[in-house]
């Protein structure tokens, strides 16, 4: 994740969003209702050039592995299955990997600096589901990664939020979240990837506004966020784009976007895939997996 030098100080901003949901036939839910609870400590996030993610903050943080090398980023949203983006498929077929419970990629164990923290799970991708035919960047960048054995859920490992639903509620949701997070082990200002998990907060910006900075027309399957002072950049693919939600009276991290695609040189905005408008797709191929 890059993290673009600003004017000194911090811009901390809190967007919360409250919901009432009614437990009717095809109303709002949760595709797990074993998702992350939200932190309390983990509301505020420093724009200036990042910070280090809380160890216990996002234990949905999945790394994608192709030969024992880093792909991409992914959020682990059930015990069987990762979303990331399609376009983080193993391009020689070869077999792909996820890592579990990580934080800091040098120090897998340490019981000093962080607190202890179990050793990172490994598991194999046995299949890989696709919404729709995925040529480029621009469309259908999304991905379903299903494990070949189930997750146990635990303080360090566990499912980010998904809502299900009526996409026309979940629409005007997303139309009145202001400021998104998002997470990853991308390329830094130093020009490599961060050993530790970084985190930063994104602005909701206009469609419009990525149409015309990327010279290509976004959709309602994409959003546009970004910042002033930090941006995505490689290796944060397939990462998650969040918002905390009070939910069925419980404070949760929801997951809205998956990381597609951004500037080459990581210093503007970035188009996520849009979640809600796949989650008719994502359910079916979890519930029928």
């Amino acid at each position: 994740m890059h993290f673009v030098a600003s004017a000194a100080g911090a811009v901390m901003l809190v967007f919360l969003l409250v919901i009432s949901v009614f437990q009717v036939e095809g109303s709002p839910h949760l595709l797990d209702s074993q998702c992350a609870l939200a932190k309390s400590d983990g509301v505020q996030y420093r724009m200036i050039r990042g910070k280090r993610a809380d160890v216990l903050s996002n234990p949905w943080m999945v790394i994608v592995i192709e030969r024992g090398i880093m792909k991409c980023g992914g959020s682990l949203i059930s015990p069987r299955f990762v979303l990331t983006a399609a376009h983080c498929r193993s391009e020689s077929n070869r077999q792909l990997t996820v890592r579990l419970g990580e934080y800091d990629v040098n120090q897998p164990l340490d019981c000093t600096r962080y607190g202890c923290i179990p050793r990172p799970k490994e598991i194999n991708v046995t299949r890989i589901f696709f919404n729709g035919q995925f040529t480029d960047f621009h469309r259908n960048d999304i991905a379903l990664l299903k494990l070949e054995t189930a997750v146990q859920f635990s303080e360090h490992i566990r499912p980010i939020c998904l809502i299900m639903g009526d996409s026309n509620w979940s629409g005007k949701v997303l139309r009145h979240i202001a400021l998104f997070n998002t997470t990853g082990w991308g390329r830094t200002e130093s020009n490599t990837n961060s050993a530790g998990l970084m985190q930063t907060t994104l602005t909701h910006l206009s469609p419009a506004f990525c149409s015309q900075y990327f010279k290509s027309q976004l959709d309602h399957s994409q959003i546009c966020a970004g910042s002033s002072t930090s941006a995505t950049c490689s290796g944060d693919s397939g990462g998650p784009l969040s918002a905390r939600l009070l939910f069925q009276r419980e404070k949760r991290v929801i997951l809205f976007g998956v990381v597609s695609y951004g500037s080459n040189v990581c210093n503007g905005p970035t188009v996520f895939t849009n979640v809600l408008s796949h989650s008719k797709w994502i359910e079916r191929v979890v519930r029928n997996n």
